[in-house]
């Protein structure tokens, strides 16, 4: 900030207007649309199609620690609890993080207990720390899916080359394979062998979609209002560029 422009100083107060705006209606109760995300509408599908095979589901939360990316990936998580709770299957939850074990124990019993089937699992049978290693994290991983036949297999967070051996164990065993990731090397990977991929800023969005929660949601509305501000200055920018190419005055305005 110690070098911005009179123009980024008003778009930085513009969009946090936005974004503080949309906070503020939501919390009062004011409904606001988001946009359908395809790989997360099938989630509950996935955990039908499991719930009826009569086999479990297994969330992978990737290698994130105390981290932005690893609490949407807990919002998600216990969205899929509750679900698989309120037909009575298990979820299975590895883990590459010893500090993540704790939050995703939290989230993970409260999923159960809210639809009153505390103590149906053990968290000791369903959440499982692997290891920090790549390597031994897929490939333990990759057993436990075979080994349990698993049903649905989510895979949401940050993932590096062990992302192809989960989602190949997963395909080899017939699961319905969802990814979200913001690791965008990992994508074509994924794309390949899942049956839906979510990426990029649509996994930051992952945790309002199930949570509405107010600050998330509000804060989500508000930057595509900015976006779409951004990108109308843009339009308009260069086309007023391209009509007044030859205006000195205009370039002036414009780099200003």
């Amino acid at each position: 900030m110690d070098h911005a422009t009179l123009p980024i100083i008003i778009f930085i107060l513009l969009f946090s207007g936005f974004i503080i705006t949309m906070i503020m209606l939501t919390k009062r109760g004011k409904e606001v649309f988001l946009r359908p995300i395809n790989g997360l509408k099938v989630i509950d599908d996935a955990i039908g199609r499991a719930a009826e095979e009569d086999r479990p589901i297994m969330f992978n939360l990737g290698f994130d620690d105390l981290s932005v990316n690893l609490f949407c990936s807990l919002a998600v998580m216990g969205y899929v609890v509750r679900k698989a709770a309120k037909l009575s299957m298990p979820v299975y939850v590895p883990l590459a993080q010893p500090l993540a074990y704790a939050m995703a124990e939290e989230f993970w019993k409260d999923g159960y207990a809210a639809m009153g089937k505390e103590g149906m699992f053990a968290v000791e049978d369903c959440l499982r720390y692997m290891s920090s290693n790549q390597s031994a994290l897929g490939a333990g991983i990759a057993g436990w899916i075979k080994r349990e036949h698993v049903g649905a297999n989510f895979m949401f967070g940050t993932y590096g080359f062990e992302s192809m051996m989960l989602a190949e164990a997963g395909q080899q065993a017939g699961a319905f394979q969802i990814a979200c990731t913001p690791s965008f090397y990992q994508v074509p990977f994924f794309m390949v062998s899942c049956d839906y991929t979510v990426f990029g800023e649509e996994f930051y969005a992952a945790g309002a979609y199930f949570n509405r929660d107010p600050v998330l949601t509000g804060s989500l509305v508000g930057q595509d209002y900015s976006k779409l501000v951004l990108l109308i200055l843009i339009v308009l920018g260069s086309l007023l560029l391209t009509i007044f190419q030859k205006t000195d005055y205009l370039r002036l305005l414009l780099q200003w």
